[in-house]
């Protein structure tokens, strides 16, 4: 399962408390297929505020993350990192310290 920094919890919390957002929304991971410019099959995950999770997704409540199915196996060695650059939140994945 996804493992969230204390850092990256704190970007959540402060993300998803932020005026506007509705009650119970969370953050959103999702796995999309592509390719990059040469051609080559890329994978991206892609990060959104969502109202709630969707049918299937991985729920880690405390964090109000919501992993779609399709990331999940991707994701359950990693662990979900934040620092803040300026005003802005950077998130960047790393391997658990225990499945390396």
């Amino acid at each position: 399962m996804l493992a969230i920094s204390e850092d990256a919890a704190t970007a959540i919390r402060g993300i998803v408390e932020s005026q506007g957002v509705p009650e119970g929304a969370g953050l959103r991971i999702t796995r999309e297929e592509s390719t990059d410019p040469d051609g080559n099959p890329r994978t991206d995950l892609r990060l959104s505020v969502v109202p709630g999770p969707q049918e299937g997704d991985e729920v880690l409540e405390a964090e109000r993350v919501f992993v779609d199915p399709d990331a999940a196996d991707l994701l359950s060695d990693k662990l979900l990192d934040a620092d803040y650059v300026d005003d802005d939140v950077r998130f960047s994945l790393d391997v658990q310290a225990e499945a390396r």
